[in-house]
């Protein structure tokens, strides 16, 4: 098979074909085959003046060649006459270099985009090969084994794969005859990462065998992606009566099929905009999280996600940081505390009402130790906090990060949206006083609503 810009458009032409003008970015790595998507796109738009093209190299700063990559980008942007915008990103270190590297430049990618722009990558037939193939020696689930999309959503435009059925060889081939300045980076020559050793010496064997093996490796991931799309779609059905507020209802998820309640699980992180976890991960999900007894809060992290099981009702929320308290003390003056990562705490002086303060004092901030006890009104009863806090309906990851405020004694618990002072320490008419409120905390923290009674 060759490659050329005729065969370019027919894998574009749904969009090209649409009337108005198009927003095309290619995603140049320097390297031989991103060189020849954009030098074919070029020839395309100098024949249809509707097609808007720019170029997008993301300097990850990883090697030494970086420096060469990046000049490689330029000529070939140049070389076609198209802008070109370098973005910088560091690469941590989570999940090897090779997973880091690509999460990093795909969240700098998409953060780059404009609304309905497409971005243009040229990953080919042996590389959706590969993916299928470390899929598949990692035991991914149909997600995995669906590989890379031709197209999927990406921040506020699109990304396309448009050569997925197109042979590295032909885009080298393109590259070489229409532009010669690409740089093949080194990296992609060192057989520590699994993908480099699976092609330089995997892939041949395979081929050798079975030379078609590429483009049926790629068919069956096309199958595989159908059969996601379907159980995907089935899954968005099951998902409303599962639902209850930012949760999944535990008993009715449980009672699902294995398939089909991961696949829902999937797809109600997805809306969530939270990181799925892997097909082992889910399993646990069932075995330890669903089926944990009612009177219990079990819990499980990965990525940076939490999922509790609280009250018959499954949540998933980004991972909350333990309370630190900025300062100890308030005293009669405005102050706002920051809560790293959970809001602010806010003081504000006030007449007959909030936390009675007499000239000069000054209240202290604790966090829960175990023990305490509150009377929310005259003549009630002192009760253990940790009854008040679970008669409150709150979870634990709420109630574990109450703030307490003492004025000698215990004054008040300090909630997301809520204080609640005790009797023996509220501001009666015309006396000085301090409201301290708990604003701007994730909605995630509090989704419980019946603390009114309380406040």
């Amino acid at each position: 098979m060759t490659f050329t810009p005729e065969v370019l458009r027919a894998h574009l032409a749904p969009l090209i074909d649409a009337t108005g003008p198009v927003a095309l970015a290619v995603a140049l790595s320097g390297g031989a085959d991103s060189a020849a998507l954009l030098a074919a796109l070029g020839a395309l738009a100098a024949q249809d003046p509707r097609l808007a093209v720019r170029a997008l190299h993301v300097n990850h700063g990883l090697s030494p060649a970086a420096a060469g990559l990046e000049a490689a980008a330029r000529s070939a942007a140049a070389a076609t006459g198209v802008a070109l915008r370098v973005l910088s990103v560091t690469v941590g270190s989570d999940g090897g270099v090779e997973a880091a590297a690509r999460t990093a430049r795909y969240a700098a990618l998409a953060a780059e985009l404009a609304p309905g722009e497409a971005l243009l990558t040229a990953h080919h037939l042996e590389d959706q090969a590969e993916t299928l193939l470390l899929q598949l020696i990692r035991g991914a689930g149909l997600p995995g084994l669906a590989a890379m999309p031709a197209s999927a959503p990406l921040g506020r435009g699109r990304l396309l794969r448009p050569l997925l059925e197109v042979p590295r060889q032909a885009l080298r081939e393109y590259a070489q005859a229409h532009a010669p300045g690409y740089q093949d980076d080194p990296m992609n020559a060192d057989e520590r990462y699994d993908r480099v050793y699976l092609r330089a010496r995997v892939l041949p064997l395979i081929t050798a065998r079975w030379p078609g093996a590429l483009r049926t490796l790629g068919r069956s991931a096309r199958h595989l992606a159908a059969a996601e799309a379907l159980l995907a779609a089935r899954a968005a059905s099951t998902l409303a009566p599962l639902e209850h507020g930012p949760a999944l209802r535990v008993a009715p998820l449980a009672a699902l099929a294995e398939p089909l309640r991961a696949a829902a699980i999937r797809e109600w992180l997805k809306r969530r905009a939270l990181p799925r976890p892997p097909a082992a991960r889910l399993a646990l999900v069932a075995r330890e999280l669903l089926a944990a007894r009612a009177t219990g809060a079990p819990r499980m992290a990965y990525a940076g996600v939490e999922l509790r099981v609280f009250a018959g009702l499954l949540y998933a929320f980004p991972a909350l940081p333990p309370l630190a308290l900025a300062a100890r003390t308030l005293a009669a003056e405005p102050a706002r505390l920051p809560l790293e990562g959970l809001g602010t705490l806010a003081a504000t002086p006030a007449a007959g009402a909030g936390i009675r303060l007499p000239p000069g004092a000054t209240l202290t901030l604790a966090l829960r130790a175990g023990g305490e006890r509150l009377r929310l009104r005259h003549g009630g009863p002192r009760r253990p906090l940790k009854d008040l806090l679970r008669e409150a309906g709150l979870p634990p990851w709420t109630r574990e990060r109450a703030i307490l405020v003492y004025a000698g004694t215990l004054a008040a618990v300090v909630l997301p949206h809520a204080t609640w002072i005790a009797a023996e320490h509220a501001a009666g008419p015309g006396e000085a006083a301090l409201g301290v409120a708990w604003q701007d905390a994730p909605a995630h923290l509090w989704p419980a609503a019946r603390v009114g009674a309380f406040h």
